[in-house]
């Protein structure tokens, strides 16, 4: 039971969806949100230990078809992840909030709610940190400089498939979860929203 990020073939590359998991002995469902769609699932675990769900998928517009289908799900006993088919589910967790290079989860002001962008922190020997990230035909990336300890204050640029081009500042803070600040257009670094990170794996 718990929260998990959810990937399977209509979500788009480098985005994650946050799929709420209850599980009650040998019976299991869950719910997840990826306009235009909302799904649920049901099932239950079968003779080998696998999970059989019942997928289902209504259009929150108008004109989409409500779709349904069997989905058959393995745990990972290691990492805790079900997969199956197009479908893998990993435990959200609680990483260290540690800042530090590796896979993250962002989010920020515009995109859709339950959804996090795959973001892959690195750092230079001299102490920048750089992330770059994709989705939905834009590619972005920041470099930031640390402040104050373990906050960092960045500069983003994003850049659409049609050559559009936006870039900003922003102030990142430590968090319980990992970074949370606020971010601006042009030389602002704040007034356009909030941008959060979250690691996505534990240090190993």
């Amino acid at each position: 039971s718990g929260l998990f990020w959810g990937r399977w073939t209509d979500v788009p590359d480098g985005i994650r969806v946050q799929v709420w998991l209850h599980g009650v002995g040998d019976r299991l469902r869950g719910s997840w949100d990826l306009p235009p769609w909302h799904g649920e699932f049901s099932g239950a675990r079968d003779a080998a230990g696998r999970w059989r769900l019942v997928w289902r998928e209504e259009g929150v517009v108008a004109g989409l078809q409500a779709r349904a289908r069997v989905v058959t799900l393995a745990s990972d006993l290691r990492t805790g992840a079900l997969r199956g088919g197009d479908v893998t589910l990993t435990p959200a967790g609680a990483p260290s909030p540690q800042l530090r290079p590796g896979l993250w989860l962002g989010r920020w002001t515009g995109l859709p709610p339950g959804m996090a962008v795959e973001t892959v922190l690195s750092r230079d020997p001299g102490g920048r940190w750089r992330a770059a990230y994709r989705y939905q035909e834009r590619e972005g990336m920041f470099e930031g400089e640390p402040i104050a300890g373990t906050s960092i204050a960045i500069r983003w640029r994003e850049v659409s498939s049609v050559g559009r081009v936006a870039e900003g500042r922003g102030l990142l803070h430590p968090t319980t979860l990992g970074l949370s600040g606020t971010y601006g257009i042009g030389e602002a670094d704040e007034g356009t929203g909030r941008w959060s990170l979250e690691p996505a794996e534990e240090t190993r």
